[in-house]
């Protein structure tokens, strides 16, 4: 089994989190191989389900992990495990939903971070804050590349919207939440979006050759009103 992930045509890691991303995921799969290729971490004792298909022309994973950016099965711990079992890994997606910020995106739009920003090490001071976190930019044209090669249908990428998402293991409900964070750090002000699994990505790619993205659909404006009945529709 895994022969299949060493296949040098395997470039791309698609992550989700909770069911209705996953199956979303999997819907886009043209060719879904119900083979599973489950890899074994003999030192956690977790185990890790790939499914293998391809997105358009591009030849695709699949896998599910546990919520938020740090953890036993987090967006970072199953990062480092792909690298491992991956070899040829190039470009890591977590895709999903989302809470957006309110005017800048609406219910159903689908962002892509040109800058995914952590706030998780911060320096606090009597001056203010200094967000020492990592940030991620995005080459707009590798992203635009990329598509290209999957041959996906143009509409779909007339509905993106690029921006600057903000990445912590916090789910963010509260508007003034939202507008204290915007005060205090400046990558906050140029936010279009909260979410908690881009940031240990970046963390565990940082100084590889590995391009990560964050694209997901708005479910919430992360809020007070956060419900999870957008949650299907969004993660389509």
């Amino acid at each position: 089994m895994d022969q299949i992930l060493e296949d040098r045509k395997l470039q791309v890691l698609i992550q989700t989190v909770n069911k209705n991303e996953f199956h979303a995921a999997m819907l886009q799969l043209e060719d879904y191989n119900f083979l599973k290729c489950i890899v074994n971490d003999p030192i956690c004792g977790s185990s890790s389900h790939y499914h293998i298909g391809h997105w358009g022309k591009v030849k695709v994973a699949i896998v599910q992990t546990g919520m938020g950016n740090n953890g036993a099965y987090g967006s970072w711990y199953e990062t480092k495990k792909a690298m491992h079992f991956i070899p040829n890994l190039r470009y890591i997606f977590s895709v999903g939903v989302c809470g957006g910020v309110e005017d800048r995106v609406a219910l159903g739009d689908v962002v892509v971070s040109k800058v995914i920003a952590g706030y998780t090490d911060l320096k606090i001071t009597d001056k203010g804050w200094n967000n020492r976190s990592l940030k991620n930019v995005l080459t707009e044209d590798n992203f635009f590349q990329f598509l290209s090669k999957a041959e996906t249908q143009r509409e779909v990428q007339e509905k993106l919207i690029f921006g600057t998402v903000l990445s912590a293991p916090w789910l963010i409900a509260s508007l003034d939440m939202q507008k204290q964070l915007m005060k205090v750090l400046p990558e906050a002000r140029e936010a279009i979006a909260f979410e908690m699994d881009g940031y240990g990505i970046i963390q565990a790619c940082h100084g590889k050759s590995i391009e990560c993205m964050v694209v997901k659909g708005v479910s919430d404006l992360a809020d007070k009103n956060k419900k999870d009945n957008w949650q299907p529709t969004a993660a389509k």
